[in-house]
């Protein structure tokens, strides 16, 4: 699969098959995101990699958590980021809503609890980096989860980037044995996508180029 195709056809999954992913395919995944490019070639990337009943502990313990926290996400009360934003996280609920209409669930708590519970995926990567890291090194963990996503993609693999999560960076910290100088910054769902689950098939809409670029010096 070349990239540009890989590219296209990339999506999150939010269902995944109780299918196990053997740890060679695993580990083509992760060569992949360690091939990213980094500032000054520093590869700030630290990866943990979890399934069978480890798993399930974690899922559960941050099931139990966001329950308990009895809080939702309601993108309409952002106040921390221009309303354009915010727009686009409300467009992501309204299209996905039919699907999950056909599930017979609502989407904020499938969102919540399904990030939880990593969509029943049967590994999950968290990434990670120092945190004497500066900020500016998030963009070099970006590109190598995405040449993680796009190599899963190419493998036959789905993959759902986590972020909800964090929230409960000191549980998942406690489960996995993380040393306090390591910060969580994503978690990635991996396995095999499951046809059977509806929201499987909704693609998040996409800017149109136009809109999000300013051309300096051309004709």
């Amino acid at each position: 699969m070349d990239v540009m195709t890989a590219i296209d056809g990339r999506m999150s999954v939010r269902g995944f098959s109780g299918k196990p992913v053997a740890r060679e395919k695993i580990e083509r995944v992760l060569n992949a995101a360690v091939m990213a490019p980094s500032a000054s070639n520093q590869q700030p990337w630290h990866f943990i990699v979890v399934t069978g009943a480890p798993l399930e502990r974690l899922a559960g313990t941050l099931l139990d958590a966001c329950r308990e926290r009895g809080k939702h996400y309601d993108p309409s009360r952002g106040k921390s980021i221009p309303p354009l934003y915010m727009e686009r996280t409300k467009g992501l609920l309204k299209g996905m809503r039919p699907y999950l209409d056909s599930m017979n669930v609502k989407a904020v708590p499938f969102l919540e609890e399904g990030s939880c519970r990593f969509y029943g995926a049967p590994v999950l990567i968290v990434v990670a980096m120092d945190r004497a890291h500066p900020s500016s090194k998030l963009v070099d963990i970006g590109c190598a989860v995405e040449n993680l996503a796009l190599a899963a993609h190419a493998e036959g693999l789905g993959t759902c980037i986590i972020a909800l999560v964090l929230m409960f960076e000191h549980l998942i910290c406690e489960h996995l044995a993380i040393a306090d100088e390591m910060q969580v910054v994503l978690t990635v769902a991996l396995g095999y996508p499951d046809s059977g689950v509806p929201v499987n098939v909704f693609r998040a809409p996409k800017e149109l180029l136009s809109s999000v670029t300013k051309w300096v010096g051309f004709e």
